[in-house]
């Protein structure tokens, strides 16, 4: 059959059935597997099952992968206890054989859109059956790469990163209903919470649902905290002490802020090509948008905005106590970026949370990671940052400052990732249909992304508590 033959094995290691990989391009089926059998169905067996269990017994954590050949890569970059399905989707026979071998199994699919869509089927068929103590971890390749790619480039540590990143069940269902979502309107924000109240239902076991429904009910109260109105100029400043939660980013648009009134990707009122952009304290190299990792692949230089969200990291790692979760779900595709983040959060939780005072913690982590080989790294993230206009990311700055400065950057660039998702999927689709519903859609995300391109959202009074005032903006 000029195909590369798998073994299939049950659970205790014999061989049922067989999986086959074409070796030429353009055959119809680019894997065959077996018919079932009274020994064999898809839906009921893992790859390397047998191998895994042993592992798992052994402490190694279960992975689960996408198909046979990343299982080979996983397991040759020491990750023995990796799995995958047999050519199809997780079922729940499946979802059951690794509660078995592990109470929060991680499930690590591609970073590009269709990986994040099958982490949500995944996500949707775990809810029902979740009980106490079961449940999923969700990690994302870098878009492009699979574990193979990963394993190659950067060896064991680099997976290590992925995982590491890893998030919960209930962050990967937050924001799959938040994404790209603007709820300025009361109806729109009754909608999320009918929606996320309806997932919650999803769940068959009483504990666990009461558990899920207050921390999606806490993650909306923070989201839709009021607003506090702040100097006689009418400026505002987001309420709240400062968590928004795992992931929840302020999703109503400030004033003066353009593309306010979104709702939805393909839906809302049309952006105006000729809008006028007000300018703001943070920049974007349009250059870079175009040269995005998601569009293009990885590029050569970390962007200003991953820099500044490190560089605030950096300055105020207090950050990290009521942000950690969402720091380490952030997307920052720049390899440098996406390594020093983790080493950030790995010398975070060794001891800097114990400093007493802000700067002592500052001053710890950075010699640690200088420590850790980081030195030429810190200087570049330093050295990406072309203004000193960003006052909340330095050193010295107020905390509420601080605060408000984290929130608008990581909105940012969070709207600007979903964006750039959306428009791959808008050039893949005009690419199949050259019809001109794709067109609009395809010329709405670009008016959208030069509207938020070189712009971040204005806070009126910002660096007051820091000593700033409104003439040295």
């Amino acid at each position: 059959r000029d195909r590369v033959m798998f073994p299939i094995t049950d659970a205790r290691g014999r061989v049922i059935a067989f999986g086959g990989r074409a070796l030429e391009k353009d055959v119809p089926a680019k894997y065959l597997n077996s018919p079932e059998t009274p020994l064999f169905h898809k839906g009921d067996n893992l790859y390397n099952l047998s191998p895994a269990r042993q592992a798992a017994h052994n402490g190694s954590p279960i992975v689960v992968v996408e198909g046979y050949v990343d299982v080979i890569a996983m397991v040759g970059a020491g990750f023995p206890a990796s799995v995958a399905p047999l050519g199809t989707a997780l079922t729940e026979n499946q979802l059951t054989l690794l509660w078995k071998m592990a109470d929060e199994p991680i499930l690590c699919f591609d970073g590009d859109r269709a990986g994040q869509k099958a982490a949500w089927r995944a996500a949707d068929l775990a809810l029902p059956h979740l009980v106490a103590g079961k449940s999923l971890r969700f990690a994302l390749l870098p878009e492009g790469q699979d574990p193979d790619d990963l394993a190659r480039a950067g060896g064991r540590a680099a997976i290590e990163d992925v995982i590491s990143a890893s998030r919960g069940l209930v962050d990967m269902i937050w924001s799959r209903e938040i994404e790209g979502g603007n709820f300025a309107t009361p109806e729109r924000r009754a909608a999320l919470e009918k929606r996320v109240g309806e997932i919650a239902n999803a769940i068959r076991d009483e504990v666990v649902r009461r558990y899920y429904r207050q921390d999606l009910s806490q993650r909306l109260q923070r989201m839709f905290a009021p607003e506090v109105a702040r100097g006689s100029s009418g400026g505002y400043r987001h309420g709240g002490a400062g968590s928004y939660g795992a992931e929840s980013p302020r999703r109503f648009a400030p004033r003066n802020a353009p593309g306010g009134g979104r709702f939805d990707g393909r839906g809302g009122r049309p952006a105006g090509p000729g809008a006028s952009l007000p300018s703001g304290p943070y920049q974007a190299v349009s250059s870079q948008l175009a040269a995005s990792p998601l569009v293009r692949g990885q590029r050569s230089a970390m962007s200003r905005r991953e820099a500044l969200i490190l560089q605030c990291l950096l300055n105020h790692p207090w950050l990290l106590h009521d942000h950690l979760e969402e720091v380490a779900a952030l997307d920052l595709p720049h390899g440098e970026a996406h390594k020093l983040r983790a080493a950030i959060i790995a010398a975070f939780a060794a001891d800097h949370h114990q400093s007493p005072e802000p700067a002592e913690q500052s001053e710890k982590l950075r010699a640690d990671l200088e420590r850790g080989g980081f030195s030429q790294v810190l200087q570049r993230v330093d050295g990406a940052i072309t203004t000193a206009a960003v006052w909340g990311a330095k050193a010295g700055a107020a905390r509420e400052d601080v605060l408000s400065t984290w929130h608008q950057l990581v909105s940012l660039h969070r709207q600007v990732h979903s964006l750039l998702r959306e428009l791959k999927d808008a050039e893949l689709a005009l690419g199949e249909d050259a019809s001109e519903a794709n067109m609009a859609w395809l010329r709405d995300i670009k008016a959208r992304l030069s509207e938020v391109d070189g712009t971040e959202a204005i806070i009126e009074g910002f660096g007051e508590l820091s000593g700033r005032f409104r003439s040295g903006m």
